[in-house]
């Protein structure tokens, strides 16, 4: 039995100065499109606490662009399950400060009500989505009375390959890379149900739910997505079969020839990776 089989909030990537730097562009490629930290209807007052889950490295700079947003005397606060990609702390804005936490354990007490906002973002590589239930839960019980939840999760299985009409369906080797990474992530146990996330918010006990949908699509972020889902489906598949999971690949070679010809895909017929990033907002009952 594999790590996946009983872990299903295992990260399914590497965690590597290689993976930090994907994170960061795939951070650039999101903000590009999304074009704001909090949704306009959280607002933000001048002592508010708020936690960001999964801070990992890309989430480090969430919390930085979002400090120069805030007044200086809020506090935001990063959690991770692990502190393996957490930067210097020289780096950080002096009000930022980082912990260890796994975000399906319970939380310490003292920040249990704590905090005006929680933000979550990209958690389809950490968690089955049947267990996305079980974090919106455990997340609730660190906001206040009319604390908002925020978070932001893509469906990656559902990644296509963007071409220009003169080359419409020629990009094989770029499809059949994502097919691929399909595969490999639902037989690792990741199954991502994007549309079940509002359901769970409001099901959880949320109240004035929100879900905003944006499309992949600025032309000035198609780079650094390419560069994004090209590292993050070879990382994912070196971890799979790393942990076993082996169906469809036999060697690690194959994983460094697919990804080659998919990138070759994408230079010559001018075609791009996208996906939907759905942004899912709820409060807590006052």
């Amino acid at each position: 039995m594999s790590e996946f089989d009983h872990a299903p909030h295992t990260y399914l990537l590497t965690r590597t100065d290689t993976e930090a730097q994907r994170l960061d562009r795939l951070y650039g490629a999101w903000q590009a499109n999304i074009k704001y930290l909090l949704h306009p209807a959280i607002t933000v007052h001048d002592h508010a606490c708020i936690a960001d889950i999964g801070t990992g490295t890309a989430s480090v700079i969430w919390l930085r662009d979002l400090s120069r947003e805030v007044p200086s005397s809020c506090q935001p606060h990063g959690f991770d399950i692990s502190a393996a990609m957490f930067p210097d702390r020289q780096i950080l804005p002096p009000n930022v400060t980082l912990f260890e936490q796994d975000m399906l354990q319970p939380f310490p007490e003292q920040f249990l009500g704590h905090y005006d906002v929680v933000h979550v973002r990209l958690m389809i590589v950490a968690l089955s989505s049947d267990h996305w239930a079980m974090g919106v839960q455990n997340l609730m019980t660190l906001l206040r009375p009319g604390g908002w939840l925020q978070w932001e999760d893509c469906a990656g299985h559902e990644a296509t390959v963007h071409e220009p009409s003169s080359h419409e369906h020629r990009s094989k080797n770029a499809r059949l890379y994502l097919d691929l990474f399909r595969k490999t992530a639902i037989d690792c146990g990741k199954k991502p149900k994007i549309a079940e996330l509002m359901k769970i918010f409001q099901r959880s006990g949320l109240v004035t739910c929100q879900e905003h949908i944006h499309p992949l699509l600025e032309p000035e972020a198609r780079e650094d997505l390419n560069f994004a889902v090209l590292e993050g489906v070879q990382n994912t598949l070196i971890a799979a079969f790393d942990s076993g999971h082996r169906k469809w690949i036999e060697a690690k070679a194959d994983i460094a020839g697919a990804r080659r010809a998919a990138e070759t895909d994408l230079q010559q017929y001018h075609c791009w990776f996208t996906y939907n990033v759905h942004v899912v907002i709820g409060m807590s009952p006052p």
